[in-house]
């Protein structure tokens, strides 16, 4: 969890104090010490942080080299945009949709619930995406830094959480009776 938050408090956190070259050097340096940390621990990087740190380190790098601050706006629509992608193609017959290989475990759907979920979060990535490059190129640097820390990681949450309660509420019956279960054996013990 810090991997992916402390790099965003950095690169703020630079930003005021340094200004946007050192925020983006700060996010780099983050995001490879937080590869290796995660390969250290884990043996391994999964494809899209991997994805990501590939982002930061080329678009942040333009950016740095060119003193062009429009390559690192660009680097959240791509992310997103990929992401939306990697999503998209879950959905392919005789695949798992993504959704439900992340909340499979917990959330009981049927197969059209779980691939129209994933394509909720598709349309999300894809809004995002579209969303960064307007907030990014119709205001302030300043502006968009802010954006970028705070108004993303809240719009996030707000998606994940309205969505998380939507599918929640479309369980299959039988997971809907084992949960009225475990509820009735919890409130009965004394």
């Amino acid at each position: 969890m810090w991997t992916d938050v402390l790099p965003l408090l950095l690169f703020f956190t630079f930003y005021k104090w340094k200004g946007i070259y050192a925020a983006t050097g700060s996010a780099i340096l983050a995001g490879i010490f937080g590869a290796i940390y995660r390969y250290r621990k884990e043996g391994k990087i999964e494809p899209l942080p991997l994805f990501t740190l590939v982002l930061i380190c080329v678009l942040g790098g333009l950016t740095i080299y060119l003193k062009d601050p429009r390559f690192l706006i660009w680097k959240p629509t791509v992310a997103y945009s990929a992401t939306a992608l990697f999503f998209a193609l879950s959905c392919r017959r005789g695949q798992a949709p993504m959704l439900e290989r992340l909340l499979g475990s917990s959330i009981r759907l049927s197969q059209g619930q779980w691939r129209n979920g994933t394509w909720a979060y598709v349309a999300y990535f894809f809004f995002a995406a579209a969303l960064n490059l307007v907030v990014g190129y119709t205001v302030s640097l300043d502006l968009w830094v802010k954006y970028k820390v705070f108004g993303t990681i809240a719009l996030s949450m707000i998606f994940m959480v309205g969505h998380t309660m939507w599918l929640s509420g479309r369980q299959l019956p039988e997971a809907l009776e084992a949960a009225e279960t475990v509820a009735q054996e919890v409130l009965s013990e004394p």
